[in-house]
């Protein structure tokens, strides 16, 4: 048995490439045709994690990832802030339009559209509904993404 004491980096080097290892081997994991077949999205905010400008620029990035996905059936579900990226006068309107031409469908609810004033074209993809109705299809969907 060595009973050599390890110092810091010595220690530290070994375990931090395993764990980068470990890291790689799942976000890069193989993807079947199920995994692109469909994706729910639920966007509750114009922001990711805080309203300031980073958290937009971290959502920019979510957007564009997801617009140049392989998901084949995009459901995007927009709820109080998130409704606000259907306006043309929003930051992020640029990184969430070629979002609506990937989608299927938009669906927004009415109420935050009308609270948040909210100045959107008329899209064929998009649906506006009630808050109500929404809710109804979130509690029976499975593998939802959400973004807080």
């Amino acid at each position: 048995m060595n009973s050599k004491p390890k110092n810091s980096l010595e220690y530290s080097e070994p375990v931090i490439e395993q764990y980068s290892d470990n890291v790689v081997m799942e976000v890069m994991q193989h993807k079947i045709e199920d995994d692109v077949s469909s994706k729910y999205v639920l966007i509750k905010h114009d922001f990711y994690s805080s309203d300031s400008d980073h958290g937009r620029e971290l959502m920019r990035s979510f957007l564009n990832v997801l617009a140049h996905s392989d998901f084949k059936n995009l459901i995007i579900y927009l709820t109080d802030k998130g409704t606000r990226l259907l306006d043309a006068n929003n930051p992020l309107y640029d990184a969430f339009s070629p979002l609506i031409s990937k989608s299927e469908m938009v669906i927004a609810d009415d109420e935050s559209i009308s609270v948040y004033e909210v100045s959107c074209t008329t899209d064929s993809k998009l649906s506006i509904q009630s808050f109500n109705s929404i809710s109804e299809d979130l509690v029976f969907l499975q593998n939802i993404l959400i973004l807080e």
